[in-house]
């Protein structure tokens, strides 16, 4: 065991302990009446939070984690292609949402905002992760300023709300998932711009506010794909619960529910082209054009006599996501040891679950009334969560399609830290104090270890030899690449490349076009596959690409030139 493992056990203990005395403390009606830090004092530490948030996200982008993962590569060279050449992979130009691998894979909004990145710095992995970065740090900015407008009014909204932008600054999911290029990962900035400009709605009591943030929550669709079932769930629970409790009106439901229906009109164009059965629309300025494949098998369970099981078992992993982990699910954006929210914060985080429901369902606490701000605030992230459930009940689970509910659980975190500090300071301080002990042992470990962990997802070495290749091919020879320790090498030689797309959607062969994730075979002078005999002598003009294993094929290696780059080689006579 590490001694990350032996802390986990230490700090989840005194995390129980100090939610139970917590509740001893309330039944005995002890109350924490020091007073709270002024508001000078917080902007000052907010300005330190955000400038750890920064570093941690922006210390070697481009080198953190080591090489390029598929999809990474699969975003950065459609971004490229449309900004230099103005079509995307398929040959669609200015696509309303290039299908990348045929069944999408790849949404369009951050692919779009890297063809804005590429045509004013150029390509490099560094720039094309700059976008989570710069994205990420954003959102912790904006959730501390969700907390204060949520929290105005109550006691120690300070507090409070310096612990969730602290949280959220060093939290292993947020910064693993800010730090490479995935489409999912900008959505929890695209959320909390939602959240944030929601609530200045509420506060100021203006419809603008509230357009701005259905506008907000549209271009969420633009994101990701969990967000067509997740954001329409909370927007209804949120509408049902503000006309009831009569915090907006009708009028502003209308009003948003129009600004939704505008921001989101290409994209339903989008989805009429490839599920109602309309024909595509392609021209030179925009195309809403047709997948490939549907993504069904490898994303939603079966409607079968096992669905009800498979349900039971989505939410058992969906509560070890929150709490303690599962390393079963994406390993790109998990880290053994340190779970998506810590191992060690659930017995808070499962109190501040309990106070809010609780708050929701009454609208009072021991003090009075619930303020307006706090109550809508509250819906806002339990209806998140509930979105995120219902998500959960139909997909196969892992971290990216739950990327909405991770936020939310930080928030009750905060609340669960809120219930503490109201009985004891001295407890809140500790409760404080073992998170950043634990956030100190996580990023010692991510930047100098994570790499080594992450080797099978990242597969770095191989980009840059299958560059070195291309360059030595200068398009004539042929280039033949192994498979091992790969995934999609394909997606990785277009984006080291810079391959023509026109060459490569012309000349591009599949293993099996109608997949759902289709893999190239072959494109061009690329060949994704080692002959059987690579000294055989008619592949004695052949470049080859091939793992550190592999080198063995070659026999005597006297006879070829061995660039070496770190676990690939490229073999060439």
């Amino acid at each position: 065991m590490r001694v990350i493992d032996y802390y986990n056990y230490i700090a989840t203990a005194a995390y129980i302990l100090m939610g139970v005395a917590a509740v001893f403390l309330y039944f005995k009606g002890r109350k924490n009446e020091k007073p709270g830090i002024s508001d000078r004092a917080s902007g000052i530490i907010f300005l330190l939070i955000m400038i750890v948030a920064a570093a941690v996200r922006l210390y070697k982008l481009g080198e953190i984690p080591l090489g390029l993962q598929q999809d990474e590569a699969s975003i950065g060279y459609d971004a490229y292609t449309l900004a230099t050449f103005g079509i995307d992979r398929n040959g669609y130009h200015w696509p309303m949402y290039p299908i990348t691998w045929g069944c999408g894979g790849g949404s369009p909004l951050l692919i779009y905002l890297n063809v804005i990145s590429i045509s004013l710095f150029g390509p490099s992995i560094r720039n094309l992760r700059m976008i989570p970065a710069v994205c990420g740090i954003l959102t912790v900015a904006l959730f501390y300023a969700v907390l204060r407008l949520t929290l105005e009014g109550r006691r120690f909204r300070n507090e409070l709300s310096l612990l969730g932008a602290g949280f959220l600054a060093i939290c292993p999911w947020h910064v693993i998932l800010s730090r490479w290029s995935l489409d999912c990962n900008i959505m929890p900035f695209n959320m909390m711009l939602s959240f944030w400009l929601f609530m200045l709605g509420v506060k100021k009591k203006k419809g603008l506010f509230y357009c701005l943030s259905a506008a907000s929550f549209a271009v969420c669709m633009y994101s990701y794909g969990a967000a067509t079932i997740v954001v329409p769930i909370l927007l209804l629970c949120l509408c049902l619960y503000g006309l009831k409790t009569k915090i907006f009106t009708w009028r502003d439901v209308i009003a948003s529910f129009v600004t939704f229906m505008v921001v989101f009109a290409p994209l339903m164009l989008f989805y009429a082209v490839n599920y109602l059965g309309l024909p595509e629309i392609v021209t030179d300025f925009i195309c809403f054009n047709k997948f490939t494949a549907a993504r069904t098998g490898e994303a939603f369970i079966a409607f079968d006599g096992a669905f009800f099981s498979k349900v039971l078992n989505n939410l058992k992993l969906m509560i070890l996501g929150v709490s303690v982990g599962y390393d079963k699910f994406t390993l790109a954006h998990f880290y053994p040891g340190y779970a998506s929210l810590f191992e060690f914060t659930f017995p808070v985080t499962f109190i501040g679950l309990f106070i809010s429901i609780k708050h929701l369902i009454t609208g009072k606490d021991e003090s009075g009334e619930l303020t307006v701000q706090y109550r809508i605030g509250s819906m806002l992230f339990m209806s998140a969560v509930i979105g995120s459930l219902v998500l959960d009940i139909i997909i196969k689970p892992d971290i990216n399609r739950l990327v909405m509910l991770f936020v939310p659980f930080i928030f009750f975190f905060v609340i669960g830290a809120g219930f503490i500090l109201e009985h004891a300071k001295s407890m809140f301080v500790a409760v404080a104090g073992l998170l950043l002990i634990g956030a100190l042992s996580f990023t010692k470990d991510y930047f100098t270890d994570y790499s080594h962990y992450a080797l099978s997802i990242y597969m770095p070495g191989y980009g840059n030899a299958i560059e070195r290749a291309y360059e030595l091919s200068e398009d004539k020879r042929q280039i033949r690449s192994t498979y091992e320790g790969l995934s999609a090498p394909f997606m990785l030689a277009l984006y080291y490349t810079d391959y023509d797309p026109y060459t490569f959607y012309q000349t591009v062969e599949y293993k099996d076009p109608y997949a759902e994730f289709r893999i190239a075979k072959s494109f061009g002078n690329f060949v994704f596959e080692l002959p059987e005999d690579v000294t055989d002598e008619k592949y004695a003009e052949d470049i080859f690409v091939v793992a550190s294993s592999e080198l063995q094929l070659f026999g005597d290696l006297s006879a070829y030139n061995v660039d070496d780059f770190g676990g690939y080689f490229v073999v060439y006579k």
